[in-house]
């Protein structure tokens, strides 16, 4: 069920993103970046569907992704690989949904940043571009969105030579919607929070328990010193996931509320209790490890 969750995450992420391409990039002559835009270039300087070199550069560069990362990797990289073409070469005759290419811009921008964002939510890709962030970030840590935004560089500036300057402007503005939308999805897929917890030593161990038993977290205490007081306090730092966060609010309030919270953005959490791999299934027990 979780590898059939995974694989319409990916149908569904190609499909936009074949959409943006011919609602959108594909009439107005914006290649916004990515293998389709490159797509877009070939297939104007040679007359022919943007889906022929689509097929071609994306089974190239699926090819070289499975002599690096190995037949692993085939399953998942393949279904992007060949759903994106395919989509692109179904949808070619659908009308587009404007002839303003500063509209083109945003929101086919938009709707390949959210496409691209939901095939990296399943850890899967469109192949192309999308492979080879997905490369740079194993490899080199680089984020998705900062490789592609350098490759997807390299195809505005010759869209600014084939079609004219004022294209590969339009084009610089599809590339900021997508970065910012794929931006958006992945967080969404990971957004989490940290809370500091300052409580009365005749509080600290209730809190604790219904930390641990309640809301089902882990923790871990720090010693601290009272800057005016000089008063040895005990500091409960807790990682969960958004949705949970005022739940925990409310938990402390009724236990103690004069207890001092400070609840902040946690970007990036890795470990027990948060996988990065999207369809591995943990015990709700103890979800983050205890120190």
């Amino acid at each position: 069920m979780l590898q059939i969750r995974r694989y319409l995450l990916i149908a569904a992420g190609t499909f936009a993103v074949a959409l943006a391409l011919n609602w959108f990039a594909g009439p107005n002559h914006i290649a916004a970046g990515g293998m389709s835009g490159t797509a877009l270039l070939i297939g104007s300087l040679l007359h022919i569907e943007p889906s022929v070199p689509l097929w071609i550069g994306s089974l190239l560069i699926l090819a070289v992704s499975v002599y690096f990362l190995g037949l692993r990797s085939l399953a998942v990289s393949a279904a992007g690989s060949v759903l994106l073409p395919l989509f692109v070469y179904a949808t070619r005759h659908w009308p587009p949904l404007t002839d303003n290419p500063l509209l083109a811009a945003i929101y086919g921008g938009l709707m390949t940043g959210a496409g691209l964002g939901l095939v990296f939510r399943a850890h899967g890709n469109t192949g192309g571009f999308t492979l080879i962030a997905q490369l740079l970030h194993r490899w080199l840590g680089v984020k998705h969105s900062q490789a592609i935004m350098a490759m997807d560089s390299a195809v505005v500036l010759s869209a600014g030579l084939l079609f004219s300057p004022e294209q590969a402007l339009y084009a610089l503005i599809g590339v900021f919607a997508t970065r910012k939308s794929m931006d958006l999805v992945l967080k969404l897929q990971r957004a989490s929070k940290v809370a500091y917890i300052i409580s009365s030593a005749r509080c600290e161990e209730a809190l604790s328990r219904a930390v641990l038993h309640d809301l089902d977290r882990g923790l871990t205490k720090i010693a601290g010193t009272g800057g005016y007081t000089d008063d040895l306090r005990v500091i409960l730092m807790i990682v969960l996931a958004a949705s949970e966060a005022r739940r925990l609010k409310l938990l402390v309030q009724s236990l103690d509320p004069q207890a001092f919270m400070i609840v902040c953005d946690a970007d990036d959490v890795a470990g027990e209790g948060f996988p990065e791999h999207p369809v591995v299934r943990r015990s709700r027990k103890r979800r983050q490890l205890t120190v």
